[in-house]
């Protein structure tokens, strides 16, 4: 079930296609994950993903591609299904000018773009603004009735629906004869989860790269140090930070892998160690590494 744009014609902003994906975040209950797992459907603004793990609205994890190991930064727009414990969820990239599909997505017309444009109101404070949305914004949306984003008046993130003041009709949803997207059949919609927590600032103030703090292992590999076993503090999309017995120094040549399981098949990145600190009474060095993109 999709929207299609008032013209009756849909266009192929969306592109049911299976990727597989790393991700790592943490979920509603703040348990940091890392987790293989794969897309549904692609779009110019993010993806539709499957994950075994309860994620919140408006929060932020790093979606890493299994086949070119390409990173970004995505934010989870809302819950579009789930079934059993597998839970289907809309996410937008940070960096909406990064074409990470590597696909030509058709522009939308000026009469899609009106479309999309809807009147909403924040179901705290009652502050109305008329919001623009993005296909995957748009499918979220409609199957909940509702979207979560932040609210400048309350300063947090609230639910925010359609005003009643909005006379022009809502995108309706209809079956596509096209190819179907492949999420789990039989699929139940589930309410829309909240934040527990709201951000305390506005989704703009994001920083370029998102820290996530884990706690996972990671492995150095270097000429000098052989494969390090290391224990991974966080991580974003432009590095790493670790904690090693071994004396590291700046502007050293590495590769990593992150996480890392022993006897599984471990994707290795080029990286440079950007900064050393010694830790004397663990008698352990923090290392900050960065990964070498144009390698």
């Amino acid at each position: 079930m999709i929207p299609v744009s008032p013209e009756g014609v849909r266009r192929s902003s969306r592109l049911p296609k299976e990727i597989g994906i790393l991700l790592v975040g943490s979920d509603t209950e703040g348990k940091v994950f890392s987790e293989e797992t794969k897309t549904v459907l692609l779009s110019r603004h993010g993806a539709g993903i499957v994950s075994h793990y309860k994620l919140s609205a408006e929060q932020e994890l790093i979606l890493r591609r299994l086949d070119t190991n390409k990173e970004t930064e995505v934010r989870v727009v809302g819950q579009i299904g789930v079934e059993s414990d597998i839970y289907t969820y809309g996410v937008a990239f940070l960096d909406s000018t990064n074409n990470f599909w590597g696909i030509s997505f058709p522009q939308p017309s000026d009469a899609e773009k009106r479309a999309n444009v809807t009147l909403l109101e924040c179901s705290s404070c009652k502050a109305r603004e008329a919001v623009e949305h993005s296909d995957l914004e748009v499918d979220v949306y409609l199957v909940n009735e509702g979207i979560v984003r932040f609210c400048k008046h309350c300063g947090s993130s609230t639910l925010w629906k359609r005003s009643s003041e909005d006379t022009e009709e809502v995108p309706v949803a209809v079956e596509v004869a096209q190819a179907p997207v492949a999420v789990p059949a039989a699929l139940e919609v589930a309410p829309m989860p909240v934040a527990a927590s709201a951000p305390a600032a506005r989704p703009e103030s994001r920083r370029k790269h998102v820290r996530t703090k884990v706690s996972f292992k990671a492995c150095v590999r270097s000429f000098a140090h052989g494969d390090d076993i290391v224990t991974c503090e966080d991580i974003s999309r432009g590095g790493l930070r670790f904690r090693s017995r071994k004396p590291y120094t700046e502007k050293f040549k590495v590769e990593v892998a992150a996480p890392y399981s022993a006897g599984a098949q471990n994707i290795f990145v080029p990286a440079e160690v950007v900064h050393v600190l010694e830790l004397k009474e663990q008698r352990m060095f923090r290392c900050g590494v960065a990964y070498l993109r144009n390698s």
